[in-house]
């Protein structure tokens, strides 16, 4: 994944800051794996109840979207890959075709 189309699939999914550190700073891959969607599934299913049974609304709305973008995908496979752009720590999840990217979440710091 090139820094330009990881940029532009931030912007679509409306995550403007980190489009910009991207442009800004460019991209460093920490990690990259390939998991399969229905054993990801099951970890994010998990995580959904557990946050329910806290009444933790904002991951159990977090972990809700990240499903709902994995069932999405086309492919029986996720790509994971932990990128740095500037001072975000971020979690890509993508199509292993990589054509496009599900999910992302910014896992830590900040370029404000």
């Amino acid at each position: 994944m090139n820094e330009s189309f990881i940029a532009s699939e931030a912007r679509r999914l409306g995550m403007d800051q980190l489009s910009a550190a991207v442009d800004d700073y460019g991209v460093i891959v920490l990690h990259e794996s390939t998991v399969a969607s229905e054993q990801l599934i099951h970890i994010f299913e998990n995580r959904l109840r557990r946050a329910e049974a806290r009444n933790d609304r904002d991951v159990a709305r977090l972990v809700a979207n990240l499903l709902s973008a994995f069932n999405g995908a086309q492919s029986s496979e996720i790509k994971l890959i932990h990128v740095q752009a500037g001072k975000m720590d971020v979690m890509l999840y993508g199509e292993v075709t990589g054509e496009s990217i599900l999910a992302a979440v910014i896992l830590s710091g900040s370029d404000s």
